[in-house]
């Protein structure tokens, strides 16, 4: 019988064992189910506040406030998302389920620079299109890559990376800006 088997027979240490365990389990730098929710809560609100005043130069170079409505219950969202332009066309990628409501030409209005535009946005349906712009996408925000998991490997991510990260369900849309936007 070993020193952990006595000492766990006496209730007193069991008990303490316990106590220590439940604390353990409740430390700031573990997951919790109110960080979990709080602190991208806190994050969005940030950047939808920098990204709607004059101190939008701090983030706008890489960052816009995108407006959408839901598909099922017409309620308008905003949020903010990284993104990489050419032209008349905008692209973003994320791994929410909120892509879904960008399908199929929906109108958006997209925060540029303090520079609202409108558009219609589609999902590009290609992978090997999808891979290609995420690729730009992340070049142009490279913070991107941590909320969607995407590994980077000697300052660079692999073309099977990317691959990888589509296949498993990473969206990447398409926003075409009407003009005079």
């Amino acid at each position: 019988m070993g020193i952990r088997d006595r000492v766990s027979e006496h209730p007193a240490d069991q008990q303490r064992l316990a106590d220590k365990s439940a604390g353990y389990r409740k430390l700031p730098g573990r997951s919790s189910r109110l960080m979990n929710r709080f602190v991208p809560l806190a994050v969005k609100a940030f950047f939808m506040v920098v990204l709607h005043t004059p101190l939008h130069p701090l983030l706008s170079r890489r960052w816009a406030s995108l407006e959408f409505t839901g598909r099922k219950s017409g309620k308008v969202f905003h949020t903010p998302i990284g993104y990489y332009r050419e032209g008349d066309r905008v692209w973003i990628t994320t791994g929410s389920p909120w892509w879904k409501n960008l399908r199929g030409g929906a109108r958006v209005r997209i925060l540029i620079r303090l520079k609202a535009c409108e558009g219609t946005a589609d999902v590009v349906s290609d992978p090997v299109e999808a891979a290609r712009r995420l690729r730009q996408i992340l070049d142009a925000v490279p913070t991107l890559a941590y909320p969607g998991d995407v590994r980077i490997v000697d300052g660079k991510v692999s073309d099977a990376e990317l691959d990888r990260v589509i296949a498993a369900g990473r969206k990447v849309m398409e926003i075409r800006l009407l003009p005079g936007s």
